[in-house]
């Protein structure tokens, strides 16, 4: 990719979280994720695309697996504990995307797939 496209994309990627930490400062519980469900996973959505194209993976796959769980959400309702697990999505993401390189994503995904079989089928 060209150091053109990586800058936009990198401006993209950091305006989709700073839109996700802002829905989530007003969204505090699982029915208000529901109500917002469509937006959140809008943003989401461009980070799944644009972060693998950045390689970055593990932003990627936090995005793709929050997409999954907020596609379900918005067309099945309210899912217990959706806050708690968008709400840490999107902090894993900005710190991986802040350069920490400790960020336990393992524990996320498992975390996620204990908690939503269902959903993920993974």
């Amino acid at each position: 990719m060209s150091d053109e496209f990586l800058s936009v994309a990198r401006q993209e990627i950091q305006s989709e979280i700073d839109s996700l930490k802002d829905i989530l400062l007003v969204c505090t519980n699982d029915t208000q994720v529901f109500e917002k469900s469509i937006d959140i996973e809008r943003h989401m959505h461009k980070i799944k695309g644009l972060a693998p194209m950045m390689e970055q993976e593990k932003i990627g796959e936090i995005a793709r697996i929050s997409d999954i769980i907020l596609k379900h959400i918005a067309s099945q309702g309210v899912l217990k504990g959706s806050h708690g697990t968008i709400s840490d999505a999107v902090q894993k993401m900005s710190s991986i995307f802040g350069g920490q390189i400790n960020v336990d994503t393992d524990g996320f995904k498992k975390t996620v797939k204990d908690a939503y079989p269902q959903i993920l089928g993974f």
